[in-house]
């Protein structure tokens, strides 16, 4: 019932379109309402990602106005969420972010946001080999997501055309290659900024690995005392794999939204145990390389405590990061909060 539909026209007769338009549909809709212009939003949000035919021009322009207002509802509500700490409803929005600017659902596969990949292509990636064999034969066979195609292909349009020769024509190869290779692919590093007692000046810098390992490791575990403000540094690195030279683009490749729109990223920190939302910050377009810091205060009471860090795309499914945070959650150090209170004027730990 969002008040932005409220003037969404409902023509003659559409309730009747309405009513056939919903059962090719997924998601159930109150019969009574096909009159209304809220459940008519719905209808277009639904058949949008569903890729459903139309039944008339006017429904193409009324599903361009409803996905222009959808992006701002999304983050109207992505708002409320970071600010009541709600995790699990700030990652579901952030997924349909991503859904509503690429025209597909979260449980369909990321290949098919690729134009005119249909779902009967799919078994081409998964039966695909390189045909390199021994221990440098890298990705091959069951390409089930985006980034396995992309590091298949590693930049070479050849590579992705011999997947694919014998299922399209020379002109939809190369929409679909000019998609996958505009691809962002970015390293993530992280690191934990503050004051620690037994450091040598007091404040230092701990780097966090990003490498799955052992969990039983102690090593993974990283020791910040309780109660206190630290600050998560998530440097971000646009990997160059030599799909295009010249000019960046910062503009995201969305062929199913009507309006331009430039690739942009959601940092949530977030414990999930207790399905806590504890920061957000949305990201631009990130040209080369580029440090987030995320300011957040260590629990209460020690003990062993796992922040789970999202990197995720707002405008592309399929390419989101996760990273656990081990933390071993030490007694409060009063020396370490007063000289914390003392360098507040300090650029090393501001968060602009």
């Amino acid at each position: 019932d969002a008040e932005e539909y409220t003037d969404l026209p409902v023509r003659h007769n559409e309730d009747h379109m309405n009513s056939e338009l919903a059962k090719c549909l997924p998601f159930e809709s109150n019969p009574h309402s096909f009159d209304s212009p809220h459940t008519k939003a719905h209808l277009l949000l639904q058949a949008h990602l569903s890729r459903t035919m139309l039944p008339c021009p006017d429904y193409d322009t009324d599903t361009k106005t409803v996905l222009d207002q959808a992006l701002r509802v999304c983050q109207a509500m992505l708002d409320v969420a970071a600010n009541q700490g709600w995790l699990v409803t700030a990652l579901n929005i952030t997924n349909l972010v991503q859904m509503v600017v690429q025209g597909r659902w979260l449980k369909d596969s990321s290949l098919l946001t690729i134009p005119n990949i249909e779902p009967h292509h799919l078994h081409v990636f998964r039966k695909w080999s390189s045909g390199v064999k021994g221990p440098r034969a890298g990705c091959h066979g069951f390409l089930e997501c985006l980034p396995e195609l992309v590091h298949a292909c590693g930049g070479k349009d050849h590579v992705f055309s011999s997947m694919l020769e014998k299922e399209l024509a020379a002109a939809k190869m190369k929409q679909a290659w000019n998609f996958l290779s505009h691809l962002p692919v970015i390293d993530v590093d992280l690191s934990v900024k503050g004051w620690w007692d037994d450091s040598a000046e007091g404040h230092s810098e701990l780097s966090i690995t990003t490498l799955t390992s052992d969990k039983r490791s102690d090593n993974r575990w990283i020791k910040l005392h309780a109660d206190q403000e630290y600050v998560l540094q998530v440097s971000l690195q646009r990997v160059h794999i030599g799909f295009h030279k010249g000019k960046q683009d910062s503009h995201a490749v969305t062929p199913r939204f009507p309006k331009s729109k430039d690739e942009g990223w959601f940092l949530i920190l977030g414990e999930v145990d207790k399905r806590e939302l504890i920061a957000l910050k949305r990201v631009g377009y990130v040209r080369n390389h580029q440090v987030i810091c995320m300011s957040f205060y260590t629990p209460e009471v020690p003990g062993r405590y796992i922040y789970t860090l999202y990197f995720m795309s707002d405008c592309y499914l399929g390419l989101d990061q996760q990273y656990d945070i081990h933390l071993n959650i030490t007694p409060a150090s009063v020396s370490a909060q007063v000289n914390e209170e003392v360098s507040d004027a300090s650029t090393d730990l501001k968060v602009k």
